[in-house]
């Protein structure tokens, strides 16, 4: 199954290239030609980087650029990436963010990578005319990052495995492209951070509900604009208090 969705994009690229190379296209079969191109060479770049970050997990060799920051920023910018996709399946893709300027340790980048993976897998799933909603807020000493769907809903039987490693490939239940590594690569980074990912669902047709959980900084954790810390230092506080890092309630990638 890794070896045919790897293959399947380039089958794409080499088909429209040997086409177009051809020269007997008419000026609007090119422009859908490399745009297919354009659209599967990015797909087998994200593939290739979620094999690498998974390998990287593996061997305890992911490393996080952690510094006080303002979260807020970093999920509107992931949801701003992804609103082309949610205007062309005709989703209402709302945003709230009332995290009142709390900072929490994070890696800006690693941090958009876990918003952009949540919020492409509720899209992936939820049909045309559908709602995705994504809300920051603050819920105690944590900042709550909630991204819900009204799709197609995860079987009660399959929650206790969302966040496993191609969990989509081995149970054949998936409908969509991909290696199912999306989610779990997401609960690594956020437990990384020091916080906690949990998922809920009805069941299938009702939707799924994933939540991140992360400490805020207080005033005697806060770093100068230089300074830093590491992932291990986090990491060994363990999940966010109050969230079962397993918890068997949500959707797969």
């Amino acid at each position: 199954m890794v070896s045919h969705e790897l293959r399947t994009p380039l089958h794409a690229v080499l088909g429209w290239a040997e086409l177009i190379k051809e020269g007997d296209l008419p000026a609007e079969k090119i422009k859908k030609g490399i745009d297919t191109i354009e659209r599967n060479a990015r797909t087998q770049a994200r593939l290739v980087e979620d094999m690498l970050d998974v390998s990287r997990i593996i061997a305890g060799k992911i490393r996080l650029d952690l510094k006080p920051i303002d979260p807020a920023h970093t999920v509107e910018s992931a949801v701003d990436v992804l609103r082309p996709t949610a205007q062309a399946k005709r989703i209402d893709l709302a945003l709230e963010t009332n995290s009142e300027n709390q900072l929490v340790f994070g890696d800006a980048a690693r941090l958009q990578q876990v918003v952009w993976n949540l919020v492409a897998n509720a899209l992936k799933f939820t049909p045309s005319g559908g709602l995705v909603s994504v809300r920051l807020v603050r819920n105690d000493r944590f900042l709550e990052l909630v991204v819900k769907d009204n799709g197609k809903g995860i079987p009660q039987e399959m929650l206790p495995f969302v966040f496993d490693r191609f969990w989509q490939a081995e149970t054949g239940a998936r409908t969509q492209p991909g290696l199912g590594l999306g989610l779990a690569i997401t609960r690594n980074l956020v437990e990384l951070h020091g916080g906690a990912i949990s998922v809920s669902s009805e069941g299938l047709g009702f939707g799924a509900t994933f939540t991140v959980r992360l400490p805020i900084v207080n005033g005697s954790e806060r770093l100068g604009d230089n300074e830093s810390t590491d992932a291990s230092t986090l990491a060994a506080r363990g999940p966010a208090s109050g969230t079962d890092e397993r918890s068997p309630t949500a959707k797969s990638a």
